[in-house]
Formats: structure tokens, C-alpha cells, sequence
């Protein structure tokens, strides 16, 4: 009971704290998106780290609020890869919608078999990811910051799914780049910041605050 009152009251917290970048236009939110403390805790990293180029796996809110932080403070962009075709459109249109088109871009990218994949799960179109990804770094600089809150883990026999990420893209980050996972909790969370850390050379650490993520850093 005390760590849900305290993980509750850490959310209450965030959410004052994200009021400034919630005055547009409705967002909606669901149980399945970034808690607010782990919002917060991306934005945090981007204000003191001056984070440039940040690259997304999974769409949504935490695109257009990371969208709207960037053009309140004048520099920086997103790219989201999506693997649903109608979210990824949802998005899209809702970034038009704010005038935050030049700032983020939402690319679907259909899941599809991919050589870092553990037991074939299926990870982005690995051809997409190289030609998208490629071009925001040539444009934007090396990924100073990468959000892992996709493609979908909870499945039976898709607790891996999101491990692909950091070997897939290790070659585009910048040294010292900061990476969150989301829904530690509710996939093989755990098995994927520990295989990171051994074959990638990143230093993860489980969120203390009940968020659900882990953050850590990418030595290069």
C-alpha cells in the first residue's frame, strides 16, 4: 500500500510539473503510455543534457509532448518509428494539427523479421529503420537520446521484442546517449537492460520511483 501511495503521489507530482507542455490540444493517455513520472524524467534529461535527436520506438503522447518541449525551447527534433499504420497516422495529423511537423516526424514501420531479434521475434522493417534512422542523423547529428516504449512486449512470445533496439541502433547513438525502456515490468524487461549491458556497453539502472522504466547510459 505505501509504495502505491507513493508511486501515485510521484505521479500527481509529475503531472504538475508537465502542465506547461499539457495546455494544447487534448491528449489522450492510456495505460499503456509513458507514466508521467518517466516523462518527466526524458525531459529532465533533455533540458540538463541539451538533448538534440531523439529517436522513438513507439508513437504517441510522449511524441507530441517531447514535439512541444522541443519547439517551446527552440531547437531539437523526434523521429518515432510506429508500427501501426492508423496510430502512426493519428499522430502524424495531430503534429500537422500543432505546427510541429518540422520538429517530429512519425514513420510506420510494419514489424518484420530482424537479424538482432532473440527467437524471431519480430522487431521494424529492418530497411526503414536504416534508411529513416540514417537520414535524421545525417540531418540532426548522432541520437543523443533514445526512448524504447515499442513495439508491443506483453504478448506470449513476444517478451523480447524490444531488445532489438540498442543493437539495431547502437551505430547511430552518440557516446554518453541516454536510453529509457518502458514496461520493465510487464515484459523480459529486466533480461534486456542486463543483455544491453553486456553486449552493448550500456550502464542501466530500474527506475526507483515506480515508473516502470529503466534509464541508463551508452558508452560508445
Amino acid at each position: 500500500m505505501e509504495a502505491q501511495f507513493l508511486r501515485a503521489f510521484y505521479d500527481l507530482a509529475s503531472w504538475i510539473r508537465l502542465s506547461p507542455l499539457l495546455n494544447g490540444p487534448y491528449l489522450p493517455f492510456s495505460a499503456w503510455g509513458l507514466r508521467p513520472g518517466a516523462l518527466v524524467r526524458l525531459l529532465d534529461d533533455i533540458a540538463l543534457n541539451d538533448r538534440r535527436a531523439v529517436v522513438e520506438c513507439g508513437s504517441g503522447t510522449s511524441t507530441i509532448v517531447l514535439a512541444r518541449y522541443m519547439a517551446q525551447r527552440g531547437h531539437g527534433n523526434v523521429l518515432s518509428l510506429e508500427h501501426d499504420e492508423k496510430w502512426a497516422s493519428w499522430v502524424t495529423d495531430q503534429l500537422a494539427r500543432e505546427g510541429l511537423a518540422e520538429v517530429a516526424r512519425v514513420v510506420h514501420a510494419p514489424l518484420a523479421e530482424h537479424p538482432a531479434a532473440v527467437k524471431h521475434v519480430e522487431w521494424y522493417t529492418p530497411r526503414t529503420v536504416t534508411d529513416e534512422v540514417g537520414a535524421f542523423t545525417d540531418k540532426h547529428g548522432p541520437v543523443d537520446l533514445l526512448l524504447v516504449d515499442g513495439p508491443p512486449g506483453w504478448q506470449q512470445g513476444r517478451k523480447m521484442a524490444r531488445y532489438p533496439a540498442v543493437p539495431a541502433l547502437k551505430d547511430f547513438l552518440a557516446p554518453g546517449a541516454s536510453v529509457l525502456l518502458d514496461d520493465v515490468n510487464r515484459s523480459e524487461g529486466v533480461e534486456i537492460t542486463k543483455r544491453w549491458e553486456a553486449e552493448c556497453g550500456l550502464v542501466m539502472e530500474l527506475d526507483p520511483h515506480g515508473t516502470r522504466t529503466a534509464f541508463g547510459t551508452y558508452g560508445g
